[in-house]
């Protein structure tokens, strides 16, 4: 059913999604430096960087930042406004939300599957859906965007120092193809929902498992049993001819025309014998 296979593919492409969106916001490999020139940055992500003898410019006491820190410890109190400017906080609020947006596209997904929690959170399947494709092509159109600022923004001098000694890394990928990933899952769900909103327009909201087909089953013969259990409703199910539009007409032989030239035999005076001719000219007669 075309039904079940778009359902399995936006499940798993938003399953697949999530978890290299949370790879990506975990890890601190977003940007990096090469490993064979010296750089006095290491590599960065969204919560973590590396620093190797960092000074930050002007600074009059010329204090080196070495090691590998949490992006808002204490230790950056000085430079937080360096290594962290307003567009690097936008990037991070951003990836907290196509996180979430995607945790609860998969979680909606998935919990189709349960009977319970389906009968309860997909009375309007359309609906359910259209806000499950909602929450992957949000989340995919906000990956464009960070995508989009964090590489234009890396080749800043103004915030790591030598652009062109760093590269982009695979964090920066991870984030990149979970969003391809997410605005497939979305695409699938926004058919999936113009799928069943066109069938119940048409009095038919489908059929997607073989618990919900036994189900209607059983409904149907309960129906039936009700129904044959009552005569009376069965009565009125099947009135009588005259009131269904048939017009009742009695058959022709009903009007017993041969009775009628018996009945003349009868009424013949004694001693003279009915006319033969006359009888089978009204026979006809009545018989035409």
């Amino acid at each position: 059913m075309a039904t079940v296979a778009l359902y399995r593919i936006a499940v798993i492409n938003a399953a697949i999604a999530f978890c290299l969106m949370f790879i990506a916001f975990a890890s601190p490999y977003w940007y990096k430096s090469w490993t064979r020139v010296f750089s006095p940055f290491g590599n960065i992500g969204m919560w973590h960087i590396c620093l190797n003898g960092y000074i930050k410019p002007r600074d009059p006491v010329m204090k080196s930042y070495v090691g590998c820190w949490w992006i808002h410890s204490t230790e950056f109190e000085d430079i937080v406004d360096k290594i962290m400017p307003v567009w690097f906080r936008f990037m991070q609020a951003f990836t907290i939300i196509v996180l979430f947006a995607d945790l609860f596209g998969m979680a909606f997904g998935l919990l189709y599957l349960t009977d319970g929690l389906k009968a309860k959170l997909y009375k309007n399947r359309p609906r359910m859906f259209f806000i499950n494709s909602g929450l992957m092509l949000g989340a995919a159109f906000l990956v464009f965007i960070i995508a989009l600022v964090f590489a234009e923004m890396s080749k800043d001098d103004d915030w790591m120092p030598r652009p062109w000694m760093n590269y982009l890394s695979w964090s920066y990928g991870l984030c990149v193809l979970s969003g391809f990933l997410s605005a497939l899952s979305g695409m699938c769900y926004f058919v999936l929902g113009l799928v069943y909103k066109d069938k119940e327009e048409h009095g038919d909201p489908g059929v997607t498992s073989a618990a919900e087909l036994a189900a209607k089953r059983r409904q149907l013969e309960k129906q039936d049993e009700a129904m044959r259990s009552q005569p009376s409703m069965m009565a009125e199910l099947d009135p009588p001819l005259s009131l269904q539009g048939v017009k009742y007409r009695q058959p022709h032989y009903q009007q017993q025309p041969a009775y009628q030239d018996k009945t003349d035999y009868g009424k013949a005076p004694p001693g003279k014998a009915p006319s033969v001719t006359g009888s089978q000219s009204r026979v006809g007669e009545s018989v035409v």
